[in-house]
């Protein structure tokens, strides 16, 4: 992992402050407009905007991102697909752990994989993803694929917010 460019320990409130002030607007701006369009899981492009900070903050790694946090949720749907199959084989004690852990193994062996290898990224989106579906933030008639546009989207967001509060504060820091 990327490690994270942090603000300059020696930074005063005054430099500071600036910083905050925008990267806070920003966030209003992005409820605001959410609000307008009826987004109804505000909180999901933050775990996206989360993950590009915890990941450097580095432009030159948004497609690993990008692909890191599809993965995360295609091995979510698959997760929540494979569930009725596996329950009539295994029952319902033991059907969601073998399913985790064979999930888990995947997401933690792609981390040999260079082009691909952020493996919080794949948990952020993996369990991002339960909380959507199971949440019912994609409505009540929402199916494990029929929710992927929406979800994918707001996590693409939270990528963008990230990129943007990171231009703004390297600019103002630096």
């Amino acid at each position: 992992m990327v490690k994270y460019i942090p603000y300059p320990n020696n930074m005063k409130f005054r430099q500071l402050f600036p910083v905050a002030l925008s990267i806070s607007f920003t966030s209003g701006i992005y409820i605001l407009i959410a609000q307008y369009f009826q987004v109804s899981a505000l909180w999901l492009p933050y775990i996206s905007w989360t993950a590009y900070f915890l990941d450097g903050s580095n432009p030159k790694r948004l497609i690993k991102q990008i692909l890191c946090l599809t993965g995360g949720m295609l091995i979510g749907v698959f997760t929540v697909l494979l569930l009725n199959p596996v329950t009539s084989i295994l029952g319902p004690t033991f059907a969601l752990p073998v399913i985790v852990f064979f999930m888990v193994l995947v997401i933690l062996l792609l981390e040999l994989v260079k082009e691909v290898d952020i493996v919080p990224v794949y948990f952020f989106s993996y369990s991002s993803y339960f909380a959507y579906y199971y949440g019912k933030f994609g409505g009540e008639s929402a199916t494990p694929l029929n929710i992927l546009p929406e979800f994918w989207l707001l996590l693409m967001i939270g990528l963008g917010l990230g990129l943007l509060t990171s231009e703004i504060r390297k600019r103002m820091i630096y």
